[in-house]
């Protein structure tokens, strides 16, 4: 591979700007047969205040499992066969089930926004299992809060911590894991908040002599991820409709960025991955730069590295990759832009 050459691709599914997603109503219905609660006497209402009855709906209808659970869930009833006090029976459902349509409209939510942050996840397990996959995700994460922007960010943990069906499971749990890293990433890269990046301007006007002590810290909106798997080919593949099939084990490093209102996805090689991690580690350019020598072997190959290095700095910069220049206070302040 020329460290030259790759060329960024677009982002994914949430590359474009959209508006931000409502309050968290997702939930699943799951809801049991219950005869008792149906077939009770007709009962007094239950007294309560409108504070006390709106906190309970909403334990209710929100608890991540069993809507009998729910109901439960925070006191106000003491047994099942008391909700038609708060809930009466309608002329073809009980009061279970019509709470349960609210139950249900919750989890269904939750899912559907698991499903728009992780398509490619969802293609490789296939329909089924990546529902099962987030009814899982609802149970071990409830929403907790009034926005579900963040609401997906633990599905790599959940993956990676899946217990496989057996040893044949245990290969795609880490990729798919992997999998969800990177489309986790373009979310937060598409809702990360703007920030002033290092101009080419300011890169040119730098003097070299101030470069080997030169910090490159790394923009708000890039997120560098390294792999096992080839994990942005995938994703590509899947993405242009060849329905790729689960990798090998390969390694892999890509940095998405946002860049002009379009997320970017970036492969890196080695050299370029040693370098960006040096310097989105703190490290100065002079430093960062020795990773190379020790990341590449072959003398081609860092020949080539060495060469390129400008080349990846200005379509770096170009991409707002960095969010500033920092020099020592003997060379000058500190630029930003």
């Amino acid at each position: 591979m020329i460290d030259r050459k790759p060329s960024p691709l677009v982002g994914g599914a949430t590359e474009a700007f959209v508006h931000e997603r409502a309050s968290a109503t997702p939930g699943n219905p799951v809801l049991e047969a219950t005869s008792s609660a149906d077939d009770a006497q007709a009962q007094p209402p239950l007294v309560a205040s409108v504070d006390r009855l709106q906190s309970w709906f909403a334990a209710s209808v929100t608890h991540p499992g069993l809507l009998s659970k729910g109901v439960l869930a925070d006191g106000l009833l003491s047994r099942l066969d008391e909700l038609e006090r708060v809930v009466t029976r309608g002329p073809r459902l009980g009061a279970l089930e019509r709470l349960g349509v609210y139950h249900y409209g919750y989890r269904a939510r939750l899912v559907e926004c698991l499903a728009d942050d992780y398509p490619a996840v969802q293609f490789a397990l296939g329909d089924d299992a990546f529902e099962a996959l987030c009814h899982a995700y609802v149970e071990r994460y409830p929403s907790r809060s009034p926005s579900l922007n963040a609401y997906g960010q633990h599905m790599a943990t959940l993956l990676a911590t899946r217990a496989p069906a057996g040893d044949a499971d245990a290969a795609p749990l880490a990729f798919l894991a992997e999998l969800a890293t990177l489309e986790w990433a373009l979310v937060e890269v598409l809702h990360a908040a703007a920030a002033p990046v290092l101009s080419l301007e300011t890169l040119q006007a730098t003097p070299p002599d101030a470069w080997p002590a030169a910090r490159l810290p790394r923009a708000e909106t890039v997120r560098l991820l390294r792999f096992d798997y080839p994990v942005n080919a995938y994703f590509q593949a899947w993405r242009t409709d060849q329905a790729p099939a689960i990798p090998e084990p390969a390694s892999s490093a890509t940095v998405v960025y946002r860049h002009d209102l379009m997320l970017w996805r970036l492969d890196l090689t080695p050299a370029m991955t040693a370098l960006l991690a040096g310097l989105f580690g703190g490290e100065t350019l002079g430093d960062a730069l020795t990773h190379i020598e020790r990341e590449v072997h072959d003398a081609d190959e860092l020949a080539e590295a060495e060469r390129s290095v400008m080349i990846w700095f200005r379509e770096w910069v170009a991409g707002g990759v960095f969010a500033g220049i920092e020099l020592p206070p003997s060379e000058g302040a500190t630029e930003v832009n």
